[in-house]
């Protein structure tokens, strides 16, 4: 009666066996979730509230406007000044154009809200988000006009 209940040889080499693949499964697992982490920690450009280059809106305008149709740098790439087109004046940016420049150039929702719900009546409004100020004026004849100046 004995021998059935004493564990057979084979079946502590399968119960060796399953544990040493848990424990070297798990091991693997947890390597490549800390590889995973360290690349998206060290990915250059993950973080969009990361301070902003110094080339940004440069960049912005070679993404969004490269021949400069409605867009112009000033002050060493500092400032970018944006026209877009409106009811009467069809010369600048279009408003996929407009659109572009404000995802490139990461202005904040809270700010494109405001943006595109400036009146005329309203004048030349103002915001701010870490390392940029942007003006603005709406007039549905002349478009918008926007400035977005780096401050860092």
């Amino acid at each position: 009666m004995d021998h059935y209940l004493a564990e057979s040889p084979d079946h502590d080499t399968t119960r060796r066996t399953r544990r040493t693949t848990l424990v070297i499964g798990g091991g693997a697992a947890f390597l490549l979730a800390v590889i995973g982490a360290a690349a998206v920690a060290l990915t250059p450009g993950g973080d969009d509230s990361a301070a902003p280059t110094a080339n940004l809106l440069q960049q912005t305008q070679q993404v969004c406007d490269a021949p400069a149709n409605g867009t112009r740098l000033e002050g060493d790439g500092a400032r970018l000044l944006v026209d877009s087109t409106g009811t009467a004046d069809k010369s600048g940016l279009s408003l996929t154009g407009l659109e572009c420049v404000l995802d490139e150039a990461r202005v904040p929702e809270s700010v494109k809200e405001e943006m595109f719900s400036t009146r005329p009546a309203d004048g030349r409004q103002e915001s701010s988000w870490p390392g940029f100020t942007a003006s603005w004026t709406y007039d549905p004849g002349e478009g918008l006009d926007l400035t977005i100046s780096r401050t860092a």
